[in-house]
């Protein structure tokens, strides 16, 4: 089991027992690559573990982000080094920039959470954290520009190899409509009891039948998976023999192409997607219990504290760039 997975997994045992009721996210409308935005990935997984990981966690983010570098680049002595650094430099900006910004959004979230918010307010609400998120992968362009060119043809293959590990396991847990097969299903409803409690029978049948009617199209989305994994190969290639600038600027496209596809009809699905998970969790909430809305506004207050405490811990500090 990879360390991520395994800290994810003792989150959802330990998190009733020291937290008490835990936090979800909504239901995400378009699943990027885990191998080409896994910093990103990571990040989401941070803001939604319980509270008992989150710290530990974070607090080991460039060591788990160092470990999946090198399982899917197959880094030299060379690279490990300067990655190590960049990560180091990295985590101390994002210690002191946005773990507030993001204690801040859990703050503003409390009282949604005791409200009932419509889907308007959750999108904006959503879209801030997205912001968050970009601005935490966009800071990495410089980084990536100077490391992704020195990835030979070898590691370029092993990390084509890694990726086509990591679509056979998406084909079983996400490339089936049905949502009795896969993980879809199951996902949503941990997330949920994380944020709200458990739900009750009803809840969970209801659960069900809005998953099974949501629209979901795995083909699509297995289509901008491709795309993404391909375009970060070719772009490792074309990086080769380019100037620090155009290398940089290189990169910042590409990550604008991972986060929004340059394909219309792909670009039209994911923000369906989007829409429509803000249009559904904003209904969901709506029929939580107050009891289950005042748990969410715990849990949430219990990640901030966590978030402004792990802020104010940090004895690194980000070199200006």
């Amino acid at each position: 089991m990879q360390p991520i997975e395994f800290l994810s997994r003792r989150a959802a045992a330990a998190r009733r027992a020291r937290c008490g009721a835990a936090g979800a996210s909504s239901p995400s409308p378009a699943r990027f690559s885990r191998r080409v935005i896994w910093l990103a990935a990571v990040l989401l997984v941070l803001t939604i573990s319980g509270c008992s990981v989150l710290g530990v966690a974070y607090n080991r983010l460039p060591s788990l982000v160092m470990w999946r570098l090198d399982s899917d680049w197959d880094l030299s002595a060379e690279q490990q080094r300067g990655l190590r650094e960049a990560l180091r430099v990295w985590h101390a900006w994002h210690r002191e920039e946005q773990l507030p910004a993001l204690a801040d959004l859990l703050l503003r979230w409390q009282s949604l959470a005791r409200d009932v918010p419509d889907a308007g307010t959750v999108c904006r609400e959503a879209d801030a954290l997205r912001a968050l998120l970009r601005a935490a992968t966009e800071r990495t362009a410089d980084d990536l520009a100077r490391w992704m060119p020195t990835l030979t043809d070898a590691q370029l293959a092993h990390w084509r190899t890694r990726m086509d590990r990591a679509d056979e396991e998406w084909r079983r847990d996400w490339g089936q409509t049905d949502v009795d097969r896969g993980v879809r299903l199951s996902r949503l409803r941990e997330r949920l009891e994380m944020f709200y409690g458990r739900l009750d029978e009803a809840q969970r049948l209801g659960l069900r039948e809005q998953l099974a009617a949501d629209g979901y199209q795995p083909e699509l989305a297995w289509a901008e998976r491709q795309r993404r994994q391909e375009d970060w190969l070719q772009t490792a290639r074309r990086l080769r023999g380019m100037d620090g600038d155009a290398a940089v600027a290189e990169v910042r496209a590409l990550w604008a192409r991972t986060w929004r596809s340059p394909d219309p009809a792909l670009a039209a699905y994911q923000d369906a997607r989007w829409a429509a998970a803000c249009q559904w969790l904003a209904r969901w909430h709506a029929q939580a219990t107050t009891a289950q809305r005042g748990r969410a506004a715990t849990q949430l207050a219990a990640y901030e504290r966590e978030l402004r405490a792990l802020a104010g811990n940090g004895n690194a500090r980000a070199t200006p760039r």
